[in-house]
């Protein structure tokens, strides 16, 4: 009873000890990147979204509001699109401002903070690594 109790204590000790290492604990998923270009957006609304031909069937508000938000990480230039109903893009999207990012296949997540859960969906990447003019 002992012998495994004993067991038990080690391998206890040995996974915290690999869970704390320096190399695990220190691994950030964001990077650093730069603001390029902020471009802010008209958005259209098809009919059925404005009330159509009867206007007392549109919603009571109408007004919607999109930026182009342009981020430079390394060589790679990414391009976000930031979807509100309100008139507003957080001050940290500001041309040659850096920021702190986190990458995944089609959002990037921004760590702001005011908003530390702040996303915009990828619309198109591109690479200027190794092209020379």
């Amino acid at each position: 009873m002992k012998k495994t109790i004993a067991i038990g204590i080690a391998v206890l000790v040995i996974a915290l000890i690999l869970n704390a290492s320096p190399a695990r604990g220190s691994a950030n998923p964001f990077v650093q990147g730069i603001v390029i270009e902020v471009q802010k957006q008209k958005v259209y609304f098809p009919d059925y979204a404005i009330g159509g031909s009867n206007p007392s069937d549109a919603p009571l508000t109408s007004r919607y509001y999109a930026y182009r938000v342009s981020v430079r990480v390394d060589c790679k230039t990414y391009i976000g699109r930031y979807e509100t109903p309100f008139n507003y893009l957080p001050s940290e999207f500001t041309p040659n401002q850096p920021i702190q990012m986190h990458l995944t296949k089609h959002v990037m997540y921004f760590d702001l903070p005011n908003d530390p859960d702040m996303r915009m969906g990828i619309v198109r990447r591109s690479s200027d690594c190794g092209q020379t003019r």
